[in-house]
C-alpha cells in the first residue's frame, strides 16, 4: 500500500526509516529491504509510547519526519454508517490516532527540527459522497495540520498535509460490498457502487505517488498542502475555483441524486395516493 511505497522510497534516498504496523507479518518485505520495524497501533497510548522509547534509543532522542499514514475508510451513505462501530474507529485511527503520534513524538521532531507529514485526500474537497463519515476524518486531519503548522512554527518544525488523489491501495479491502438492507439509496445503487469504486478508477501507480511524495518532501521548505494522485489536479481546481453550490449540483448528476430524487417524488405521490384511497374507503 501507501505507508509500505512511502517507507521504500524514503529508504532508498538514504533515510534510515523505521516502519511502524500492528502485524509484523505485513511489513515483512520491507524488513528484508533494510527498513527498520516497529510494533505499533495508533489507537494505543501504550503501543505508541513503547515505539517513541525504543525509536529514541535508537536516534539520540531525534526523529527527523514523521509520516502518519494509517487509515480506514468506509463508503456508506451518511443514514446507513455504523456510528458507534465503523465511525467511531475511523476516527480512532485517521484522526486521534494522527493526534497521539504527534504529541507522543513531538519532544524527538522539536529536537531534530523535523517535519510532520499528514496524509490527507481530496475526498472532503470534492468533496465525494456517499463517505461523509471518512471525509469528516480528513476534513478533521486538514484543520488540525492548519492549525499545528502554526503552532510547531516557532520550534522549527515544519508540518506537510498531502492531499492525496485516486493511488493504488489496499484500504478499501471490500470484495462484495452491499448496501444494508432497506437503504434508501437502494434505487441508485449501481451509482453507490461506482462510488466506491472510485478511487481504483484509474489511479495513479503506488509507487509514483510515494516518489513525488518524497521529492516534495526532500526541499528544505516543505510545501503546506501538496496536492498529488489522480484527480488530484482537477480537486485543486474545484477547491480554488469553484463554489458549494456548483459542487452539490456535479455531484447529484454524477452519482444519481437526480435520479434518486425523481424516484422519491414519485413514491412519495403513490404513498399520498394510497393515503387518499384508503380514507375515501373508510369514508
Amino acid at each position: 500500500g501507501i505507508g509500505g511505497a512511502l517507507a521504500l522510497e524514503f529508504h532508498r534516498a538514504g533515510f534510515r526509516v523505521f516502519a511502524g504496523a500492528r502485524r509484523a507479518e505485513t511489513i515483512a518485505p520491507l524488513v528484508a529491504l533494510g527498513i527498520e520495524s516497529v510494533s505499533l497501533d495508533v489507537t494505543s497510548d501504550e503501543s505508541i509510547a513503547a515505539a517513541v522509547a525504543h525509536i529514541s534509543e535508537l536516534t539520540d532522542g531525534k526523529l527527523d519526519m514523521l509520516v502518519n499514514n494509517a487509515g480506514a475508510a468506509a463508503h456508506v451513505p451518511a443514514l446507513d454508517l455504523d456510528i458507534d462501530g465503523v465511525v467511531r474507529n475511523m476516527f480512532e485511527v485517521n484522526v486521534f490516532g494522527v493526534m497521539r503520534m504527534i504529541k507522543a513524538f513531538s519532544g524527538l521532531l522539536i529536537k531534530a527540527e523535523g517535519c510532520i507529514v499528514n496524509i490527507g485526500s481530496i475526498a472532503p474537497i470534492v468533496p465525494l459522497v456517499f463517505s461523509s463519515a471518512y471525509n469528516a476524518t480528513k476534513a478533521a486531519l486538514h484543520a488540525y495540520g492548519d492549525c499545528l503548522r502554526i503552532e510547531l512554527a516557532p520550534f522549527n518544525v515544519q508540518v506537510t498535509t498531502v492531499i492525496t488523489g485516486g493511488v493504488k491501495s489496499n484500504i478499501v479491502r471490500e470484495a462484495d460490498p452491499q448496501l444494508p438492507k432497506g437503504s434508501l439509496y437502494e434505487p441508485i445503487r449501481e451509482f453507490w457502487l461506482k462510488r466506491v469504486q472510485q478511487s481504483q478508477n484509474k489511479p495513479m501507480e503506488t509507487e509514483l505517488y510515494a516518489r513525488g511524495v518524497v521529492k516534495a518532501l526532500m526541499k528544505h521548505r516543505k510545501p503546506i498542502w501538496f496536492w498529488y494522485g489522480a484527480f488530484a489536479k482537477l480537486a485543486w481546481w474545484i477547491y480554488h475555483f469553484t463554489g458549494k453550490s456548483w459542487r452539490d449540483l456535479v455531484m447529484a448528476r454524477w452519482f444519481g441524486f437526480n435520479k434518486l430524487k425523481v424516484i422519491a417524488a414519485q413514491q412519495k405521490k403513490a404513498r399520498q395516493w394510497q393515503e387518499m384511497k384508503r380514507k375515501a374507503g373508510l369514508a
